[in-house]
């Protein structure tokens, strides 16, 4: 008797909180969501996340606003979403930086990757382009390794900030080479870009699109991409294991995450939206417009791709000595 009334407490125990989740979700959201840009607005990640927040507003019924939280390579927007209450209404736009670059690169972060987000969906994917200013004697990689060896701690590189894609590429640039180059961390990459134009940094891995008018005008110089494959945009340019680097693909990625413990319905809600949000052709078109591959998936996919690029960063800063002191 006792047990058939101990597992029918448990049955009841279930059942009432397989109910909370379902309200949880059907009153969700139940006022306006943030959603937390970890890089300053103009940013590539602003971009992507401008695009989401107008369709998420749409689909849900609510304003989606988006809350710019810059510095530190995306770890402070980070950390404010790991510390938010856990229902849905305020989400990350992180990056391959927030989530598996930054653990790796920085001696200490005040959040975990894994245990403190509930991870939603993969948004997209950029390729980097190494581009340098056009004052440099360089017309492709192998001139600026010449280069760089030739003036050793007077070659400065620009990043939007330490712990992001374009900083770890340049770091692995100069480690695989034995160059000795100089990382210049900005706040976003806009400021990176102004720099860069003006001559205070002389190269720089980034994403390509911001870069295409700079380039065009001759204002900057491409002269390889980060990806497997040459892109339709910068059509002359080759790819870095054209350059001669093999395995050197860094491709920046994007994804929506919500704090830990958000319940499996609104995450499943949510994940549900931004997948039809992604798909729907307005949507394709304007990514691929912004120079991001759209990619889809669920929560269990993003997790996945989060815990293999750990291990892979991991390893790619140690090899490359760019751990970070803080």
């Amino acid at each position: 008797m006792r047990i058939a009334k101990v597992a029918s407490y448990i049955a009841a125990a279930v059942a009432a909180c397989c109910l909370a989740q379902a309200a949880a979700a059907q009153n969700f959201p139940s006022r306006p969501v943030t959603l937390v840009v970890p890089f300053p607005a103009g940013s590539t990640t602003d971009l992507v996340g401008r695009i989401l927040s107008d369709e998420l507003t749409k689909s849900l019924g609510q304003n989606v606003v988006i809350d710019n939280r810059g510095g530190a390579g995306g770890t402070i927007g980070a950390e404010a979403v790991a510390r938010a209450a856990p229902d849905g209404h305020t989400l990350l736009m992180g990056t391959i930086g927030t989530h598996s670059i930054n653990p790796a690169v920085y001696a200490k972060i005040n959040y975990d990757p894994i245990a403190d987000f509930s991870p939603i969906i993969q948004f997209g994917t950029a390729p980097n382009v190494l581009v340098v200013n056009p004052s440099l004697p360089v017309k492709n990689v192998k001139d600026l390794i010449e280069y760089i060896r030739a003036n050793p701690g007077k070659v400065n590189y620009g990043s939007s900030g330490n712990g992001t894609s374009n900083h770890l590429s340049g770091a692995m640039f100069a480690a695989r080479n034995g160059l000795k180059a100089t990382h210049i961390p900005y706040r976003g990459g806009a400021q990176a870009i102004t720099d860069l134009l003006r001559g205070e940094v002389q190269f720089m891995f980034y994403h390509y699109l911001p870069l295409l008018p700079h380039i065009a005008e001759g204002k900057l110089r491409a002269i390889a991409i980060t990806s497997a494959n040459r892109i339709d945009a910068l059509p002359d340019v080759p790819v870095m294991k054209e350059a001669g680097m093999d395995d050197f693909e860094v491709s920046a990625w994007f994804g929506v995450w919500a704090p830990a413990k958000t319940p499996a319905d609104v995450v499943g809600k949510l994940n549900s939206i931004i997948s039809g949000i992604i798909n729907s052709p307005g949507v394709q078109k304007n990514l691929k417009g912004q120079g991001i591959d759209p990619v889809n998936g669920s929560p269990a996919d993003l997790l996945n791709l989060n815990k293999k690029e750990l291990a892979r960063w991991s390893k790619a800063v140690a090899d490359a000595g760019a751990k970070l002191s803080n």
